[in-house]
């Protein structure tokens, strides 16, 4: 009897720990990023900031005065599932809580999320933000507008800070009837006092000026960033940026703070890739010859010939060609079972895009795209943006300079390629496997064999 009780004991206990093991709640603020498609605007980044409460709420609007009590939604924690459900009827999400404490998505392209701190004190840095975004054009009849913006925050770690605020927008696209262009730049400059708070920081300004924001931190060894108002602000290393520190009676009042970033540059990537997948010998290829076998049972050869700005793609079926398209140059044609017919424009411009990403895009004849991009976090990892006549390309690379993927538009049409199971031939590094989707159909190509340098003769461009 006594043996029984005890047992019971031990498993009444067992079950208490259970129980509470399934109701852990998680408090404190965590962040990541994720990239994901729209229909209109390509590859996108959604940098996430969720507020966790120990009653079960969550709140992802920081940059609300009242994100202290402010409910976005409710969550559950069973077996370090966490699942989110939004008041505003967003679908759910679902994270697992890892022992190192992050939150790791469950669904769509993978992104971690990690626990930023409050802080008392806070060590003198200098943050920065940089954004760009694009919107309409593309034959979408509206013009294109973009916008660039650096803020700068620095704090001396003794109480004082100063912001630095510098942006210029510029408007050029294809509207009916003509073209428009213009450009507007502006700077300011703002300092004064901070005080740390509970989750909060409090600007006082030279003018008197009081301001009070959302206030969280990671330091250089995890995340190495503020978060102000839901904003990532990212450390720069001494020496990157120049800033006026010295506080000031002509201060007019707090800067626009939707701010920062410290991100490699284009040639930074590109110098990194290059090291990577090939250098020297990427600037060697002229010409290339890949087959693979796609998703079912279809048969892919693609050949380029770079020098001559020449392009073809063939699609077999068990061994039967089914179509050809070729670009040569700015003309191209289609041929499909026995019929020939010229290629669209937009057939013509996503023949021509393959030219700029993947391995081929990094070589020193087709990069000027790159190099004139504008890079993003995405997490752990970097997205570079850039255009080639009005169309958006994207790379997704890793902090280890590895090439993750590639997203292009036509016409605001997203398609999307992740690349896996690298190889290397002639000292070429390249993917094995290509993952693309349109958002709507996902397709892997495996590659059997490639060449690079093949001879090509008339017969490899004639008409079937």
């Amino acid at each position: 009897m006594t043996k029984k009780r005890f047992l019971s004991l031990c498993l009444f206990i067992v079950m208490i720990f259970v129980v509470h093991a399934q109701s852990l709640r998680i408090n404190g603020v965590y962040i990541g990023a994720e990239l994901y498609t729209t229909p209109f605007q390509g590859m996108q980044i959604n940098n996430i900031v969720i507020y966790f409460r120990n009653d079960g709420t969550f709140n992802n609007a920081l940059s609300q005065t009242d994100w202290k009590t402010k409910v976005s939604g409710y969550y559950t924690n069973t077996n370090n599932i966490v699942q989110l459900t939004f008041q505003n009827g967003d679908e759910s999400e679902k994270y697992t809580l890892a022992t190192n404490g992050n939150l790791e998505s469950t669904a769509g392209v993978k992104h971690t999320l990690h626990k930023v701190k409050k802080v008392a004190v806070l060590p003198a840095g200098v943050y920065e933000k940089r954004n760009a975004s694009t919107s309409g054009g593309m034959g979408t009849g509206t013009p294109a507008v973009g916008a660039f913006s650096s803020n700068y925050l620095y704090f001396d770690g003794k109480g004082n800070f100063s912001m630095d605020r510098s942006g210029m927008v510029g408007v050029a696209g294809d509207a009916t009837g003509g073209t428009v262009g213009g450009q507007f730049e502006k700077r300011g400059i703002s300092s004064g006092t901070y005080q740390l708070g509970d989750g909060e920081i409090t600007f006082t300004f030279g003018n008197g000026t009081v301001s009070k924001h959302s206030f969280f931190y990671s330091p250089p060894n995890e995340e190495d960033l503020v978060l102000l108002d839901g904003e990532f602000y990212f450390r720069q290393e001494e020496g990157e940026a120049t800033i006026t520190t010295q506080r000031t009676t002509e201060d007019s009042g707090p800067a626009d703070l939707s701010v920062t970033t410290r991100l490699p540059t284009p040639a930074d990537l590109l110098i990194g890739l290059r090291r990577q997948y090939g250098g020297e010998s990427i600037d060697k290829i002229t010409t290339v010859r890949e087959i693979a076998t796609i998703t079912g049972n279809i048969q892919a050869t693609l050949v380029t010939d770079i020098v001559n700005n020449k392009i073809r793609a063939e699609l077999r079926r068990n061994g039967k060609l089914l179509l050809v398209k070729q670009l040569n140059g700015n003309e191209g044609w289609q041929w499909v079972e026995g019929v020939k017919k010229a290629l669209s424009q937009d057939e013509k411009e996503e023949l021509m895009l393959s030219l700029y990403q993947g391995v081929l895009g990094l070589h020193k004849n087709l990069n000027s795209y790159f190099l004139s991009g504008v890079v993003s976090p995405s997490g752990d990892d970097y997205i570079i943006t850039f255009y080639k006549n009005q169309h958006k390309i994207v790379y997704l690379i890793g902090s280890d300079y590895s090439l993750k993927g590639n997203a292009y538009t036509i016409h605001a049409d997203p398609n999307m390629s992740i690349y896996k199971d690298f190889r290397e031939t002639n000292g070429i590094t390249y993917p094995g496997t290509t993952e693309s989707s349109d958002g709507k159909t996902k397709v892997t190509a495996t590659t059997t064999s490639i060449e690079f340098n093949p001879v090509l003769m008339s017969n490899d461009w004639k008409i079937p």
